[in-house]
């Protein structure tokens, strides 16, 4: 399925950029999104028909199976239609309501990342017969501004919630583009905050980074994926974190 939204969106990707519409929800979306998503859906369709299967863009099939495959077709588009190259598709598989496999592939990139409940995490090139490599989040156990990033951006977030997240990252949060999950799970940052995202978002990445030895919450302390927060990292900093949010929603 990766394979098949990588060569879809390399077709259209262009590094000059290409056009682009605007969604009801003020997101960004291109035709590349929708044809990534129906080329994994027809891969589900003939090789596990009685799966269910939820998009962004192509909406939700339902299946007898007890299984749902939960896709992103490109997760972080506005980059993808400026040109830039970070962005990437994400796959995920939910069984039974639990999110058993995870996958990233970022082709202009040439980066994939991948796990499966109970065996790792791991990255490696998008190259067929590819190897991967384990991957683990940091170790350390203080706040950082160069380690920590949210989304929305700082300077996009309400005073209110700069002021709490300034407070305990002792500082301005540093400003990084696409995959600051994949970046947790292999330990270049310590945490990211999310104040957006729908469950075609967090489904993959949540697994990624727990499997990588981190840690996945919503804002809230549970592991609902649709809860439109998230908090991913390295579990040694996250309760405090946790808890500052908490008081700020609560406030």
């Amino acid at each position: 399925m990766a394979d098949a939204a990588d060569v879809v969106t390399l077709k259209w990707w262009r590094p000059n950029g290409i056009p682009s519409a605007t969604k009801v929800d003020g997101s960004t979306v291109t035709e590349a999104d929708k044809a990534a998503e129906r080329a994994a859906l027809a891969i589900v369709l003939d090789a596990c028909p009685s799966d269910g299967f939820l998009g962004e863009e192509v909406g939700e099939r339902q299946g007898t199976s007890g299984r749902r495959w939960i896709v992103d077709g490109i997760d972080g588009t506005r980059h993808f239609a400026a040109g830039l190259p970070t962005w990437g598709t994400l796959i995920a598989l939910e069984y039974h309501g639990v999110i058993v496999l995870g996958v990233a592939s970022s082709p202009v990139q040439g980066r994939r990342w991948w796990a499966v409940r109970g065996e790792g995490a791991f990255t490696g090139s998008c190259s067929a017969g590819s190897s991967g490599k384990p991957i683990r989040v940091s170790t350390s156990q203080k706040f950082s501004t160069e380690r920590i990033v949210t989304l929305p951006t700082f300077d996009e977030l309400s005073l209110g919630r700069q002021e709490v997240i300034g407070r305990f990252a002792g500082g301005r949060p540093a400003d990084r583009p696409w995959s600051h999950q994949l970046q947790v799970a292999e330990g270049g940052l310590d945490m990211c905050i999310w104040f957006c995202g729908d469950i075609w978002d967090h489904a993959a990445p949540s697994l990624i980074v727990e499997e990588a030895g981190g840690r996945f919450t919503d804002h809230a302390g549970g592991k609902r994926l649709n809860t439109r927060t998230a908090i991913y990292s390295n579990g040694a900093i996250h309760d405090e974190a946790l808890a500052a949010i908490r008081n700020e929603s609560a406030g």
